[in-house]
């Protein structure tokens, strides 16, 4: 589908990462659009594990965006985009090259007196596009299938 229409959807290794793909993977057909997976190992920074943020290497996170992709490839065209640095801006910066109709993130549960994501909490602010922030524990309906049903 090479409509020049995506859907940027972020990953980072968490337990977050299936909901948050499930709904890129929905909005992107019910957008007509390309999804377009984005993995950025962050460079290592202090305290980073104390705030939730993770911690995983270039090779781990090609790996998961590969076998991510591969489970969505019969329902929606993919891509695959790997990356290291600041999460927050490289996420951004994909979103406004791509010129994204949205960009989906996943957020964990939030531990007393923390945000529930940095980078969530960043893009807020920083997002190129709507920006659409799933909770790790939020069931998600299925949007596609119920349009498409009708």
């Amino acid at each position: 589908m090479r409509n020049g229409r995506v859907v940027v959807c972020g990953i980072d290794g968490s337990a977050a990462d299936a909901a948050t793909v499930e709904v890129a993977a929905q909005l992107a057909l019910l957008a007509r659009a390309e999804l377009a997976l984005v993995a950025v190992a962050p460079l290592p920074i202090s305290g980073a594990r104390e705030y939730g943020v993770p911690e995983w290497t270039l090779e781990e996170a090609r790996t998961m965006l590969e076998l991510t992709a591969d489970g969505l490839r019969d329902r929606v065209a993919v891509e695959c985009h790997l990356d290291s640095g600041n999460p927050l801006r490289r996420l951004a910066e994909f979103a406004a090259r791509k010129r994204a109709l949205m960009l989906v993130v996943g957020t964990r549960a939030p531990a007393t007196g923390r945000p529930p994501s940095l980078v969530a909490s960043g893009l807020a602010r920083a997002a190129p596009c709507p920006l659409v922030v799933v909770p790790e524990a939020a069931p998600v309906p299925e949007l596609a299938h119920a349009w498409f049903d009708e």
